[in-house]
């Protein structure tokens, strides 16, 4: 598992496979199904590069990236505002989440998972996200377990990142939307 204090000490990811090789470790450590990073980077105050590492298999990515902006989704816009997110109360009230959720099943996504604000400069947002399997019952103490757990690893995680984010790192991952 996740061992903090080396954590803070690693060296920053050369590249987003790199990353995405160390969230897919992680992920299977942590046994939880997916880990996901946003950087949404923005220039004169709109929307410049996206950033996305993440455990999702590439073909879902695509899909998603077709289909959607990080603008357009609404757990993402709701994490823009600095809101910690609860993907279970977001699946039960929004319609467009529950159009998606047969193909996030098919790719191994559930419902069960959260997603956090981290800090980021200027207008910047970073979005770390983390997905589990549970149920309804038990789903609040495994919510609140995942926050204690991934607000710290999403802290180190971002550090990691940053110099790739800085360098506008061109990869299968990283995807540009229009203003």
């Amino acid at each position: 598992m996740f061992n903090f204090g080396s954590e803070s000490k690693a060296a920053p990811f050369h590249s987003v496979e790199e990353a995405t090789a160390f969230l897919l470790n992680q992920a299977a450590l942590s046994k939880v199904r997916h880990l996901s990073y946003w950087y949404l980077q923005y220039r004169d105050g709109a929307p410049d590069q996206v950033i996305w590492v993440a455990t999702y298999d590439p073909a879902y990515m695509s899909l998603y990236m077709s289909k959607f902006t990080p603008l357009d989704d609404p757990v993402i816009s709701s994490v823009m505002e600095d809101k910690f997110v609860d993907w279970s109360e977001w699946f039960e009230a929004d319609h467009i989440a529950q159009s998606v959720d047969p193909i996030m099943a098919r790719y191994g996504i559930t419902r069960f998972g959260i997603s956090m604000p981290l800090f980021a400069p200027g207008d910047d947002k970073v979005i770390f996200s983390v997905c589990t399997d549970s149920n309804l019952k038990d789903w609040p103490e495994v919510r609140n377990q995942l926050a204690r757990k991934f607000l710290p690893f999403a802290k180190a995680f971002d550090e990691r990142m940053r110099p790739l984010v800085l360098a506008g790192e061109e990869a299968t991952s990283v995807f540009r939307i229009s203003a």
